[in-house]
């Protein structure tokens, strides 16, 4: 029998608090100033994990900016340029914003639903807003996908056959 894990009191008031943080943040997108002041921690914390990944994957980054810039009907926030994308090394430095995913969880369960249990709810609200320009930041944007879409059929399509070959292999073994 497995056992689900046991959320703690007060995380689904604070998740529910951060996603409509979130989007009560989308309107704000139409707003350069408005978007920008709103998510700048994050969106440095954004662009920095592609700077940092893409360094690691050896990408050579080139470039890094946070001030917004108009991109359609939008505002493009910040950026990270590279010389050495590849078919290898770009689905991970698009996808690097995920790396925040914990921090969102962690902040969640030891931040805002403490919190949310001691009734502090002027802190909670500030706590569950830190953690929406966390997630905010998380989410990789449409550019980051074009860039990593690449990569990122590669790496589901050998995922895929390698969980194929592999369920297969363990049938023929093990039955």
């Amino acid at each position: 029998m497995t056992h689900l894990p046991v959320l703690p009191a007060g995380f689904l008031p604070s998740l529910a608090s951060a996603l409509v943080w979130v989007l009560a943040m989308q309107p704000a997108r139409a707003s350069m100033w408005g978007i920008a002041l709103i998510t700048l921690p994050g969106t440095v914390a954004h662009e920095l994990s592609h700077l940092l990944v893409g360094f690691l994957l050896m990408a050579k980054p080139v470039g890094f900016s946070v001030w917004p810039k108009r991109s359609g009907r939008s505002w493009m926030l910040g950026s990270a340029s590279f010389r050495k994308i590849n078919l290898f090394n770009g689905g991970a430095v698009a996808l690097a914003p995920l790396l925040f995913l914990p921090l969102v969880w962690y902040g969640l369960v030891k931040l805002a639903a403490p919190l949310w249990v001691h009734h502090q709810w002027g802190w909670w609200l500030s706590a569950s807003y830190l953690i929406s320009t966390i997630l905010y930041a998380a989410i990789p944007s449409v550019q980051d996908i074009k860039l990593g879409g690449p990569s990122l059929v590669l790496y589901g399509t050998v995922g895929g056959l390698g969980w194929l070959f592999g369920a297969s292999a363990w049938q023929t073994l093990f039955h």
